[in-house]
């Protein structure tokens, strides 16, 4: 009888050798120098070796038992504040080996667990301290562990909570300025590799419904300050540390949970750690639950009460209290480890929190939240030997979900948050790492097809990067310039506002006659402008969007005349900052020269088609055809085509404008397949691509409507009088019609709105404008705030009076009149009014010390038909008042004017005025070449008489041999006469 010999894995064997060396070094230690065997025996560390030793030669596949049971023993030790640095790093060198080696498989029931307590013990390790070199080698370690863990496959199964303390230990390294340059420099590398890897999977993510995220996203806080509320709470609610040697109890016997009080030679800062069980090999979870089967209690039960608006006030407390519990644990004795209360108050003594370092909330435990989060308790394994071993195993119908988007989405925010340039904890070096990551995230993924993020987009990263554009950091505003291209080459359809506001800032830039702006800051935004301008359609974009919206900067206009005048130099010699100009304005004239190259090739190819592939059999499908080529052949010169007179040019978009007719009329029908194979279309235009015709239309119509508003800036009754006669406005007046014009029109003068509808002449015009108003679901002070942003408030008590009295009727009237009469409501709003005059005018703080809330609520006492308004409400009013001040639009100033003109432009952004439409290439080329032709024939003329370079020369006479092309491509007779005539000259000075 022959015994069948099963061969033992190799895995198991570098697993007995990663526990040699381990306990080799433990041993070596003079901590343990002295140890005898009994003392072995006891030591909870060696003792969690020896018990995986026994496993380990009782097994001959590493897969037969959890990734938890071989991996627990090295995961104490990296816990374990008694352990000094090298043998931590060993420790650590060997969990980053079972992990590129793929000894821990996917696929295992009790994988997830295992990458929760490996990423729980990594991030909060803590070691005695050496000196300040051997100290960086155990961060770098548990950098590359941290990399090394998120990078692999087992990586999927950490949840979002893991993701973002791994992501916030790497902050706080690379942030930490008291290390070397080195390490923070690898910190910064992990970071960029992780961004990747997570924004990379966003596409497999999808969109959780806006309830459920926000109820998760309560969980999940990576923010910038010291101490947290809830850091001190767990602190408190820790149990004493007992002596290290302890009387060895039976797996599953409850012990009492270490302190994690940490402090760090080396100054570095990493995110709090756990209590762990010192007597015993059970496992700690970062999962969610209230206790553990051994009444150990987790640090991630803490419920985070705190939130962005109390970020100062949670610095100042990181400071006073001294070390966050958030530090790696370096200690430089350990000869006393029982006085425990003395050391710990020599730590607070020694260290502090590290200002504007990111700090990981703890995750909130609801019953909403049990869907991502698992109880852990303790079940018995006992190997074929006998020998009992206490595994851990989920609860039944508890899973431990792997990330997703929460994590991804949190991520996102606080890499916008470090860009804010007006938070003063963010440093230069923050700022610029916030941006090169969000570069990385733009580079990875379709952050548009993500409403959430979308979301941060609009309203917080794109202000951060127009605030950063004012900055006189170079490198700051080179990295800023790069991610603006990143946004709108992929998102500019979700920002149109934006779009424009940008581009505003990059003329001024250009423009402005400032000594203190860096040449090379207006040289950066020309070259940004050429970048845009070199996206396909992007300039026929800014063409239909902009100059052809009623309410918009003439953006393509107004950029082409900059960059005409910017192409001659003052001083007669050319600069880099005139060619980027000039090459600019010749991007238009080489994709105009392109498409029409195009159209003559496309017309070739039909007409070379139909000679070779003659079909009588089918006249029907023939003629068909034909009536569809005449889109490309129209797109021949004047030569070849003949048209009628007045008949519009044939442009492409024109064609384009033919070819759409068809869809345009299945859109409006509410044809539910057209609806949703088409974009939407902009009110002031009849269908999704207008006809050149239409286009010049509405741009008359949009220079008689700037006439009319210069006009009532002046004037109120002079320029409705200018409109009627235009008939833009109809006559008699439409009140309606007036209150839309008015609260659309941005360019109107606020004053004088609030002068033309509080006029005693005007009530009905009044009432039509506080109507177009949605007041309904927000509170009386927030619908004022609203209200009182549309226009300026006058002086006059009478005027005042008239504009509140309006204003409480619709109010009331949209809330279903919450109060006992209009007389109540009236009186609240006019107290709101003065409250906000008490708390915000300086004349007023002078003579008066500002009201309180008591007192607030004594103005208002009696005042509800005899009754008190409810308490609960005047408080939140007060409050709401006292921290954000409700200043006239015309009062506004420095950052509050910044807030204003921000939340306006989101307030159009949100309407049918944001739409922004796609154009496909090529159209309306014609209409782009009339408007460019000139200004750049001007420039290439000055290039080529002050230009001695052979290539500037040359790229002038190709540049006229283009728009010659392009004149004959569209029957431009006069223009290609010139064009050839000036084409001869220089060519004959050029050969000369």
């Amino acid at each position: 009888i022959f015994r069948t010999v099963r061969m033992v894995d190799k895995n198991i064997y570098i697993v007995q050798g990663e526990i040699n060396a381990v306990v080799g070094a433990i041993k070596r230690n003079a901590r343990w120098s002295t140890h005898t065997h009994l003392d072995e025996e006891r030591d909870p560390l060696l003792h969690s070796f020896s018990l995986l030793k026994e496993v380990l030669n009782n097994i001959t596949e590493l897969s037969e038992i959890e990734p938890n049971v071989f991996l627990r023993p090295f995961l104490e030790v990296i816990r374990s504040e008694d352990t000094t640095g090298p043998i931590t790093g060993l420790a650590l060198t060997s969990v980053n080996k079972f992990l590129s080696y793929a000894l821990i498989d996917p696929s295992h029931e009790g994988t997830a667990e295992g990458m929760e307590n490996m990423a729980d013990a990594v991030t909060h390790a803590r070691f005695v301290g050496t000196d300040h070199a051997s100290d960086e080698v155990v961060l770098m370690k548990i950098l590359q562990v941290l990399r090394t863990l998120l990078l692999t496959p087992v990586g999927a199964h950490l949840t979002n909570e893991s993701v973002c303390e791994i992501m916030q230990s790497c902050f706080r390294i690379c942030f930490e300025m008291r290390l070397s340059e080195l390490l923070r420099k690898s910190a910064e590398h992990t970071l960029v590799d992780m961004v990747q890897l997570l924004f990379t999977r966003l596409p497999q993510f999808k969109e959780e419904p806006k309830s459920y995220m926000g109820t998760n996203m309560k969980k999940l806080k990576m923010r910038a300050g010291g101490m947290s509320e809830s850091s001190k709470w767990k602190k408190q609610k820790r149990s004493p540390r007992p002596p290290r040697h302890v009387t060895k109890v039976s797996p599953g016997t409850e012990q009492p949970a270490t302190s994690a009080s940490n402090i760090t030679a080396s100054g570095v800062t990493l995110v709090d750690a756990p209590p762990s069980s010192s007597g015993s090999s059970e496992n700690v979870s970062s999962v969610v639950s209230p206790t553990t089967d051994s009444g150990l209690e987790l640090s991630s039960q803490t419920t985070s009460k705190e939130d962005l608006t109390d970020l100062d006030q949670v610095t100042s407390l990181g400071l006073n209290a001294g070390v966050s519990s958030n530090e790696v644990k370096v200690t430089e004795n350990q000869n006393q480890p029982e006085l425990q209360t003395e050391s710990l108050r020599e730590e607070k003594v020694q260290s502090a929190s590290v200002e504007s370092i990111p700090e990981v909330l703890e995750e909130c435990t609801s019953v909403a939240e049990h869907s991502d989060s698992a109880s852990v308790h303790d079940m018995d394994y006992v190997n074929p030997r006998g020998v009992r071993f206490t595994q851990s195993s989920q609860k039944e119908g508890a899973t431990l979900v792997p990330y997703g988007l929460p994590c991804i989405r949190e991520l996102f925010r606080f890499l916008i948050s470090l860009t804010n340039p007006h938070d003063r904890h963010n440093s230069e070096v923050m700022i610029h790492m916030g941006l090169q990551l969000l570069t990385v995230a733009l580079e990875s993924a379709p952050i548009a097809n993500c409403q959430s993020l979308l979301g941060l987009v609009k309203e917080e990263l794109c202000r951060h990067l127009f605030q950063l554009l004012s900055v006189e950091r170079l490198n700051l505003y080179a990295t800023s310039l790069r991610v603006c291209f990143l946004l709108f080459e992929s998102m500019r359809e979700h920002l149109k506002f934006q779009l424009e506001m940008y581009v505003k800032k990059l003329m001024e830039i250009i423009t402005v006659e400032n000594p203190k702006m860096p040449y090379e800051m207006k040289e950066m935004a020309l070259e940004a402008i050429v970048q845009l301008w070199r996206i396909p359609s992007f300039v026929t974009e800014l063409y239909i969007n902009y100059d052809c919206d009623y309410y918009c900067a003439n953006l393509f206009e107004e950029l082409t005349k900059l960059l005409s005048k910017n192409a001659f130099p003052v001083s007669g010699q050319l600069y880099t900052v005139h060619l980027l100009s000039l090459e600019a304005l010749l991007t238009v004239i080489d994709s105009t020269e392109a498409h029409c190259q195009a159209k003559v090739l496309s017309n070739i190819h039909q007409q070379e088609k139909e000679v070779v592939k003659p079909s009588p059999e089918t006249m029907n499908t023939k003629e068909t055809s034909n009536n569809n080529e005449r889109v490309p052949s129209e797109g021949k010169s004047s030569s070849a085509v003949s048209e009628p007179a007045g008949a519009c040019p044939p442009t492409s978009g024109c064609l384009m404008a033919d070819q759409m007719k068809e869809g345009c009329v299945e859109l409006e029908g509410g044809s539910e397949p057209a609806e949703k194979s088409f974009p939407r279309k902009p009110t002031r235009f009849s269908c999704v691509l207008p006809s050149p015709q239409e286009l010049m239309q509405i741009k008359n119509k949009k220079k008689l409507l700037i006439t009319g508003t210069e006009q009532f800036n002046q004037k109120p009754k002079k320029g409705i009088q200018f409109l009627q006669e235009k008939n833009l406005l109809a006559t008699p007046i439409n009140n309606n019609e007036v209150a839309r014009w008015l609260r659309e029109n941005p360019r109107l003068d606020k004053k004088m709105i609030g002068e033309f509808v509080s006029d005693r002449k005007n009530i009905d015009l009044l009432e039509s404008f506080v109507g177009t108003f949605s007041f309904q679901g927000l509170r009386l002070d927030e619908a004022l705030r609203l209200y009182l942003e549309a226009f300026r408030l006058p002086g006059e008590a009478p005027v005042i009076q008239r504009l509140l009295e309006a204003f409480t009727e619709h109010w009331r009237k949209s809330n279903g009149s919450p109060f006992a009469n209009s007389d109540a409501c009236f009186a609240l709003a006019y107290a709101v009014i003065m409250l906000n005059t008490d708390q915000h005018n300086h004349n007023v703080r002078k003579q008066n010390v500002p009201m309180t809330l008591e007192e607030f609520r004594k103005n208002l006492k009696g005042v509800n038909g005899g009754k008190d308004f409810e308490q609960d409400i005047l408080e939140d009013m007060y409050h709401a008042i006292k921290n954000d001040e409700i200043v006239m639009p015309e009062e506004q100033t420095g950052l509050v004017k910044e807030n204003y003109i921000w939340n306006v432009l989101l307030h159009r952004g949100a309407t049918d005025e944001g739409i922004f439409l796609h154009v496909p290439p090529g159209s309306y080329d014609h209409d782009l070449f009339t408007m460019t032709w000139g200004p750049t024939i001007a420039a290439l003329s000055y290039v080529f008489d002050k230009s001695l370079e052979e290539t500037i020369i040359q790229k002038a006479i190709s540049g006229f041999r283009k728009c010659a092309m392009i004149s004959a491509h569209y029957g431009l007779s006069d223009v290609f006469d010139n064009l050839i005539i000036s084409l001869c000259k220089f060519t004959a000075l050029s050969s000369e």
